[in-house]
């Protein structure tokens, strides 16, 4: 049945092809997108902010129901950092100072709880607050992660929330450690994250700013930091270990997982994607190559995947000028095809989101979604 899907998924993958649909085009303005969720092959809903000259940022929704072709600007209260949909109309965004609610795909939303508040004690503390990203596994429970060190659950919609003991486990300052990454498939789950201590040899200036200093900084292994659960969180199993890099990106499509590492300046490449087999709990490099920096994965059951990358406009993997965007695909993890793209589209990082892979997206920090066709 596998390998018959797969055949059938071939030359559909092979006429594939990513065009632009949307484009944040004003006058003295730019948007970011910083996530991007489409629940079902209709509704889609980027969260981000527009920033016109020294003007504080405006934080804004744009939410579609006809798979892209109108989107409509929706202000919000909030910056936002993430969002997550269980279904077509029930979402939660984590922004800056709360946790929000939408009942309506996005088009209206209401705050639910305040974001948890960093502990002063550690300096030095976090912008904002603590949670990062949410997972719900249903209407009721879910699960946050964030900066030091925090993984919560909530039993009641995200109201209130709980610390989940395990996290606490492996070791790492919380000064400078943080869970970044959470993914679910079923009850199956991964939570992921890094230790990664200040490092002097860098020097006071960003990379981009003293690249010569930068390509010689050696990479150094930080602390990784792991939980596992295979009965929807129940039960928690926590892991670290020192590797080079740290989890960017996470996606589960049991028995298969996909992990974004990326690295610094200095490594011989930006980004290694990692695969993951559940049934042998063996891990192995699935993708990496040094003009490509990967930022994003959508993984399906099949498998089916699609790497969403970045080529570097330098010799830093790092700068922060926006590259020209990569997409690439397989149909077993192994061997990966490069898809005609849009020659517009331009990033520094970008999200993808679909609920099959038929139907998936791109969202850019640049202010452009793109859209897989045939």
């Amino acid at each position: 049945m596998r390998c018959w899907l797969l055949l059938a998924m071939a030359p559909v993958l092979s006429a594939q092809r990513w065009t632009l649909q949307y484009f944040f085009d004003e006058a003295k303005a730019r948007l970011t997108i910083a996530d991007l969720a489409f629940p079902n092959a209709q509704r889609g809903i980027a969260v981000g902010w527009t920033e016109e000259g020294e003007h504080k940022p405006k934080p804004v929704a744009l939410v579609t129901s006809d798979e892209g072709a109108h989107w409509t600007v929706i202000p919000l209260q909030d910056l936002p950092r993430s969002v997550f949909f269980l279904n077509d109309s029930q979402g939660w965004m984590v922004s800056e100072d709360g946790i929000w609610f939408t009942e309506e795909s996005g088009r209206s939303w209401r705050k639910i709880s305040e974001q948890l508040k960093p502990d002063k004690k550690l300096k030095p503390s976090p912008p904002g607050g603590l949670i990062l990203k949410v997972w719900f596994n249903d209407a009721q429970h879910g699960y946050g992660v964030g900066y030091q060190k925090t993984v919560v659950q909530t039993s009641d919609g995200g109201h209130t929330w709980t610390p989940v003991p395990d996290a606490a486990k492996p070791t790492g300052n919380p000064v400078f450690t943080g869970y970044s990454q959470i993914a679910f498939d079923g009850p199956l789950g991964i939570i992921a994250g890094a230790a990664i201590p200040p490092r002097r040899d860098l020097g006071p200036l960003p990379t981009w700013m003293d690249p010569e200093r930068a390509t010689k900084a050696r990479q150094v292994p930080t602390l990784t930091l792991t939980l596992q659960t295979r009965d929807a969180g129940g039960h928690w199993t926590p892991d670290n270990a020192p590797l080079i890099g740290f989890v960017s990106a996470l996606r589960i499509a049991a028995p298969d997982a996909l992990y974004v590492f990326s690295y610094n300046a200095s490594f011989q490449f930006p980004s290694e994607v990692f695969h993951s087999d559940f049934r042998t709990g063996e891990s192995t490099s699935a993708f990496h190559q040094a003009d490509r920096r990967v930022t994003d994965i959508a993984l399906f059951p099949g498998p089916v995947a699609f790497l969403a990358a970045v080529e570097p406009p330098g010799r830093l993997n790092t700068v922060p000028i926006p590259g020209r965007v990569k997409m690439l695909t397989s149909t077993n993890l192994k061997e990966w095809k490069e898809m005609p793209v849009d020659y517009r589209a331009e990033a520094t990082t970008l999200t993808l989101a679909g609920p099959d892979p038929k139907h998936v997206w791109a969202a850019t920090d640049t202010g452009m979604i793109l859209h897989l066709t045939e």
